[in-house]
């Protein structure tokens, strides 16, 4: 009998076995009845409140396993249920769908959308929840199809309460299976789901009536996806990674602490999966590395002939609508504040034999005209080594603070006379004055720059400096003795602070200790680089 009846219900869906799954029927039931409640303040951010759901079930359909852990999870941290956050930006574009869904329904020929966001922000979790729950709401037909789990759930409204089947999607037949043809119309929804690697899988268009919702990253899948459904009406909408505001929300919401998640984010960015656990962020961190490293890169973002690793960019909405926080326009941007800066570096790197004459000048001179205090070293370094060990408190590193100055006096470079002009002026201003930074003309012997006559600049990007009669011509010039030394800072790139070295010329080692003391200091040109190189990191596109 038993026998009988499983071949009536293969004969009768068409080849494919529907099976009853009560569990998911609960889940309906649990999802509609969900307790509702804002989080976070809007006065704070565009990005916020957020709409929390604490669902009482340990199965979603899609995420058996996932369900599982989360259930532990929240019992754990003593949290009643599955919470489901429901972001500011999936609610605008829940009612963006379903106004596109109720013009197909009523004659429009637009009947798919695809959702697009950077993996790991809640969209096939989050949104998928949010959007079943408004369907079931309204006892609207839904079904969930998850490529991970080759399962395709139907959910429909039976008798004043939702009873869902589930059946293996095994090939393409299966849209063309009673099972499904007996579901499938245009005011059924169809919810997938993609894998990676595997895309949208057995998913067929030509063969499906209801309007489609497609939950997917950026990637070569949604390219496929994308060639699927031509010649058929869609739209794609992308959705930002987590705002900081969000992230502390969440942090509260589960008992975290929010500093941890902001730590984290610069590596992570906005992705909530990498960030919310330690686990997730120490293997994220890896194939971070290695993806920077150019190697292992097997995420990708992908738009056309456009390929960049997903651990490096991030794809994020381009508004032209500040209340709007989704867009069918798109930027790639630099994935994280960790990013930036290995990027800032690298151009750093690449471009330091640039930094020469006044335009490079000026990056360190920024820096000391704002007044700073920066790690310095004394030099020469085997003569520093030797006095440390006599305990010779004049000779130690230090932190050296120089003053904020008000003033920039500068001198023309093709200007008759300017040197001496400048060498007067630095003269003048005795060593207590300290509101004025001067910056000399290129062709200046030995230094670049100074506050006072005692307190002078030269800035180079070689690791070694050799000091000679120049520079202790313009000691004397100066007014530099024994008894009134001089400081020469040496302004070099942070990366070669610990290496930069000076030697002396042929009779000139003692008469320039005599009357100078010599000091190297860092200057973080990443650092510099990035607060002017901030609103240009953006690549755009339509």
């Amino acid at each position: 009998f038993e026998e009988a009846t499983q071949v009536m219900e293969i004969e009768e869906s068409g080849g494919i076995i529907l099976t009853e799954n009560p569990a998911g029927g609960d889940y309906a039931k649990a999802l509609v009845e969900a307790e509702k409640r804002e989080a976070g303040d809007a006065k704070i951010s565009k990005f916020l409140p957020m709409v929390l759901l604490t669902v009482s079930t340990v199965f979603i359909p899609g995420f058996t396993v996932i369900a599982k852990k989360e259930a532990k999870r929240m019992k754990d941290k003593k949290i009643e249920g599955i919470l489901i956050f429901g972001r500011r930006c999936f609610l605008q574009v829940l009612k963006e769908f379903r106004r596109l869904r109720k013009e197909y329904i009523n004659g429009a020929i637009l009947r798919i959308c695809i959702l697009a966001g950077q993996s790991g922000i809640g969209k096939s979790l989050a949104f998928s929840q949010i959007y079943m729950r408004e369907a079931f709401i309204k006892g609207e037909k839904v079904a969930f199809y998850s490529v991970q789990e080759a399962t395709i759930y139907l959910f429909r409204m039976e008798g004043g309460k939702y009873t869902c089947q589930q059946a293996k999607v095994r090939s393409s037949d299966f849209w063309e299976s009673r099972a499904w043809k007996t579901f499938d119309d245009k005011s059924a929804h169809l919810i997938i789901d993609p894998a990676p690697t595997q895309g949208h899988k057995y998913f067929k268009v030509h063969l499906v009536e209801a309007f489609v919702v497609y939950l997917t990253s950026p990637n070569s899948e949604m390219c496929k996806f994308e060639n699927e459904i031509r010649g058929v009406t869609w739209k794609r909408f992308f959705v930002p990674t987590f705002a900081i505001e969000e992230s502390k929300v969440i942090a509260i919401e589960l008992k975290e602490n929010p500093s941890v998640f902001l730590e984290r984010m610069k590596r992570t960015g906005g992705q909530l999966r990498e960030f919310i656990r330690e686990d997730k962020y120490e293997l994220f961190k890896g194939y971070q590395d290695n993806a920077w490293a150019g190697i292992a890169a097997k995420e990708h973002i992908h738009f056309g002939d456009l390929k960049v690793s997903s651990r490096i960019f991030s794809v994020q909405p381009s508004t032209t609508d500040e209340t709007l926080l989704y867009s069918e326009k798109y930027a790639i941007v630099p994935q994280s504040e960790w990013i930036k800066s290995k990027i800032f570096q690298l151009y750093a790197e690449k471009n330091l034999e640039n930094f020469t004459g006044l335009d490079g000048e000026k990056w360190f001179f920024a820096k000391i005209y704002k007044g700073c205090k920066l790690p310095a070293r004394r030099l020469p370094k085997k003569l520093a080594d030797a006095e440390k060990k006599k305990e010779n408190g004049d000779w130690k590193d230090k932190i050296h603070e120089f003053p904020a100055h008000s003033t920039l006096k500068t001198f023309s470079n093709g200007v008759k006379g300017q040197i001496d002009k400048c060498r007067a002026h630095i003269k003048k201003i005795a060593e207590d004055q300290k509101a004025e930074l001067v910056v000399c003309p290129t062709n200046y012997p030995a230094i670049d720059g100074a506050t006072n006559c005692r307190t002078l600049y030269q800035v180079t990007i070689s690791s070694k400096k050799s000091v000679g009669k120049a520079y202790v011509d313009e000691l004397i010039s100066f007014g530099a003795s024994e008894a009134e030394k001089a400081r020469v800072f040496f302004l070099v790139p942070k990366k070669i602070v610990e290496s930069f070295s000076i030697s002396f010329a042929k009779d000139s080692k003692d008469d320039a200790l005599k009357l100078a003391e010599f000091w190297v200091v860092g200057i973080n040109l990443i650092e510099m680089i990035e607060d002017a190189q901030k609103k240009k990191s953006k690549i755009t596109a339509s």
